[in-house]
């Protein structure tokens, strides 16, 4: 079962409803245990359906809707064939506006912080990269030829770290950029690099802005059009010495 498959099958599960032993969810479910792309996919759709769930639990219900009920039930019966078919037509066309305006009001929007969180998740743990090079030029041209952001520049301290490879992430239908640089043999730093276009709410500040994400330190930065995100598995000081 590749990424794909799984994705589609897991966009049908619903935690706490659907049996994970159940044989596709079970097979899809362990591969997102060892896929962190699609992990935190998962996590994004179980998230997104539990806002759904709620706008919809959330939906007022008029005071009057039992006496109306009853009232066109009284009037139903005495209806001809046509005006029943009305009625039900009618029912039926609310139930759709009313989910369709539950699904719109409970659709996550493109921010920053959902960006962050993503990236964040994606790195936690194990992760792939699409490219394993210790030549940073190499790197560049990987992401250049994959159509992702490649003319970033490093700081002084990045440059002097060995990389590790980089990946081209696909989010929301835009190109992401990640580089991976190993700052010691315990911990690896995580440079994302996406156009600031992509996200009108991230920091214009070209002053590094550090905040703890799922127990990872990360800093964020703009410079001329490009959005920076940093990320390693450490506190804001073992972050601020490759700033």
């Amino acid at each position: 079962m590749d990424r794909e498959q799984a994705r589609q099958i897991l966009a049908c599960y619903r935690p706490g409803v659907d049996d994970p032993a159940d044989p596709p969810f079970a097979e899809a479910l362990e591969k997102a245990r060892h896929d962190t792309e699609l992990a935190a996919w998962l996590e994004e759709q179980t998230a997104f359906d539990a806002a759904v769930r709620d706008r919809v639990r959330r939906l007022p219900v008029p005071s009057d809707l039992r006496g109306k009920i009853l009232a066109g039930y009284g009037q139903r019966s005495r209806a001809t064939g046509p005006w029943r078919s009305f009625s039900f037509n009618a029912v039926a066309a609310s139930l759709i506006v009313l989910a369709v305006v539950g699904f719109w009001l409970a659709k996550p929007r493109i921010t920053f912080d959902a960006y962050r969180r993503h990236m964040v998740g994606l790195v936690r743990g194990e992760y792939e990269m699409s490219i394993k090079s210790k030549d940073l030029d190499a790197i560049r041209r990987y992401l250049a030829a994959q159509q992702s952001p490649s003319d970033y520049p490093l700081s002084r301290a990045l440059e002097r770290l060995e990389p590790e490879g980089g990946a081209t992430i696909e989010w929301h239908g835009r190109k992401v950029s990640l580089l991976c640089l190993e700052a010691d043999e315990q911990q690896d730093l995580f440079l994302f690099v996406v156009d600031r276009s992509v996200l009108p709410d991230a920091p214009v500040t070209e002053s590094p802005q550090i905040v703890s994400v799922r127990g990872m330190a990360t800093a964020t930065w703009v410079r001329g059009h490009e959005l920076y995100l940093l990320a390693g598995h450490g506190d804001e000081e073992f972050l601020r010495r490759y700033l």
